[in-house]
C-alpha cells in the first residue's frame, strides 16, 4: 500500500472513529432526551391527575357547600315556621287563659246571683213567686185604672174651672180669692195706673179689684188690667179718696 493510501485509510479510520464517537454521543443525548421526555410525560400525567383530583374536590366542595346552604335555608325556614307556630300557640294559650279567667269570674257572679235569688225567694217556690207577681200586676193594673179615673175627673174639674173663669171674665168680673195682699211698686198719675208686686201665682186675675190703703187709711180701689206670674198692672178707679203712692198696700 502506498503512503497515500495509508493516509487515506488513516483519515477514513479517523472519520469512522469520529462518526462512531459522535454517534455514540448523539445516541446518549437522544437517550437522555427520551428519558427526560418520558419523565416530563409522567410528571405532566401526574399533574393532570392532581388537577383532575383538585377539580373533582373543588366540585365536590361546591356541591357540599350548596347542599349545606340548602340545608341551612331549610333549617332557617323551619326555625321561622316553628317560631310562628310558637307565637300562635302562645297567643292561643293567652286567649285560653283569659277565657278561663272570664269563665271563673262569670261562674263566681252566677254563684253570687244565685245566692241573691235564693235570699230573695226566702224559701218560696217558683209557683208562689209567679202567683205573687201575678197579683202585683193585677194590683198595678187596678191602681193604674183608678189613677186614670181620677186623672179624668181632675181634667174635667180643671176644664170646668177654666170654663168658670171664662164665664167670669166674660161678665167683666175678676174673682180674686180672699187673703191676697201686696204692695204698690210703681205709680203713673198721668195715665192713672199702678204696678203691683202680686200676680197670677198669688191669685190675682184680670178684672179683679183690690183695696189700696196706707196704715189704717182707705185710699181707694184698683182694677187689674193685666197680670203675669208675680206682678200685675191695675187702673186706679175714679172713686179713689187719696193720693196712691209707691209702698201703699193692697188687699181684697
Amino acid at each position: 500500500m502506498s503512503q497515500l493510501g495509508k493516509i487515506f485509510l488513516g483519515i477514513a479510520a479517523a472519520g469512522i472513529a469520529t462518526a462512531l464517537v459522535f454517534g455514540w454521543l448523539l445516541n446518549g443525548e437522544y437517550n437522555d432526551t427520551k428519558s427526560n421526555l418520558h419523565k416530563e410525560v409522567i410528571a405532566k400525567g401526574i399533574a393532570l391527575q392532581d388537577a383532575a383530583k383538585q377539580k373533582a374536590a373543588a366540585e365536590a366542595a361546591a356541591l357540599a357547600k350548596q347542599e349545606a346552604e340548602k340545608k341551612l335555608e331549610d333549617s332557617q325556614a323551619s326555625v321561622e315556621d316553628l317560631t310562628t307556630k310558637l307565637t300562635a300557640a302562645n297567643d292561643k294559650a293567652d286567649t285560653a287563659s283569659k277565657a278561663l279567667d272570664q269563665a271563673k269570674a262569670d261562674a263566681a257572679k252566677a254563684t253570687a246571683d244565685l245566692a241573691a235569688i235564693n235570699d230573695k225567694l226566702q224559701g218560696k217556690t217558683v209557683d208562689e213567686i209567679v202567683a205573687a207577681r201575678t197579683k202585683a200586676e193585677q194590683d198595678l193594673a187596678s191602681s193604674q185604672a183608678e189613677q186614670k179615673i181620677i186623672a179624668d175627673q181632675l181634667q174635667a174639674a180643671q176644664a170646668q174651672a177654666e170654663q168658670y173663669k171664662k164665664d167670669i171674665n166674660a161678665k167683666n168680673i175678676g174673682f180674686i180669692p180672699p187673703g191676697v195682699s201686696g204692695k204698690v211698686t210703681f205709680v203713673n198719675h198721668t195715665w192713672n195706673f199702678v204696678v203691683l208686686d202680686v200676680g197670677l201665682s198669688n191669685g190675682v186675675v184680670p178684672n179683679g179689684q183690690l183695696i189700696v190703703y196706707r196704715k189704717n187709711s182707705f185710699l181707694g180701689k184698683v182694677k187689674i188690667t193685666t197680670a203675669d206670674a208675680n206682678s200685675s198692672v191695675a187702673d186706679i178707679l175714679p172713686d179713689a179718696k187719696g193720693d196712691i203712692q209707691v209702698g201703699d198696700y193692697v188687699l181684697n
